[in-house]
């Protein structure tokens, strides 16, 4: 079935006062990413360790986290389908993430995998116990992620270590799980890293009615269940 073809319109109102609406309800769901790399984050209301700080616009919890990294001069859009819901509100702007196309190590525990697309950076931070996944990331320095050889996807796929997905508007961590190939995501916090998607070089989804030059940074789903 093909997703419902969406309607976009710029909102008026304040971009921070629209996330902190938002955050304060746990139903709401949340995504950093591009077409084919994407970080999604939801919590619930009685969750175990939830800290939710909605004057500086963040929300973490064992599984996970979210903040709000700067929305001056953001472009909130809202998606409406054909009966007038909203499905989705896009915080849109011209800013540019590094746009790293090869594995960096940026600190001990943390590595840059490079995905090479405009707006949207991935990164992953290893266990300070993890000297087998830290080994093979450094052994793919330098190297696309995917390039034929590279032992540091493998190593990530085995290990799933903390993915954070970051734009110049916000990022999200995921401490759960990377599901097993043919596996389902976990509910709530989940990534997804899909090659034949990032290959394609799409800044929007296929069908998006975003506007040209300017990129998604964060975007979140109005009472929507992950």
């Amino acid at each position: 079935m093909s997703p419902p073809a969406l309607r976009c319109n710029l909102l008026e109102e304040d971009p921070a006062e629209i996330v902190r609406r938002h955050l304060a309800d746990p139903l709401t769901g949340w995504s950093v990413g591009t077409y084919g790399a994407i970080a999604e984050f939801q919590y619930d209301p009685d969750e175990p360790g939830l800290q939710l700080d909605l004057e500086a616009m963040a929300v973490q919890t064992g599984r996970g986290a979210l903040a709000i990294v700067a929305l001056e001069g953001v472009r909130p859009f809202g998606l409406t389908d054909d009966t007038g819901r909203l499905r989705e509100i896009a915080f849109c702007s011209e800013r540019r993430a590094t746009q790293r196309a090869t594995v960096t190590e940026l600190g001990p525990l943390t590595f840059d995998v490079g995905i090479a697309v405009p707006h949207i950076d991935m990164l992953v931070r290893l266990r300070p116990d993890d000297a087998a996944t830290a080994a093979a990331l450094r052994a793919g320095l330098g190297c696309p992620l995917f390039a034929a050889g590279n032992p540091a996807g493998p190593a990530i796929a085995r290990a799933s270590p903390t993915r954070i997905l970051t734009s110049p508007l916000a990022r999200i961590e995921v401490h759960q799980p990377i599901p097993p190939p043919g596996g389902r995501s976990p509910e709530g916090p989940h990534t997804h890293l899909l090659p034949e998607f990032l290959a394609q070089g799409r800044i929007h989804p296929p069908g998006s009615p975003l506007p040209d030059g300017l990129y998604c940074g964060l975007s979140l789903y109005p009472r929507t269940r992950l």
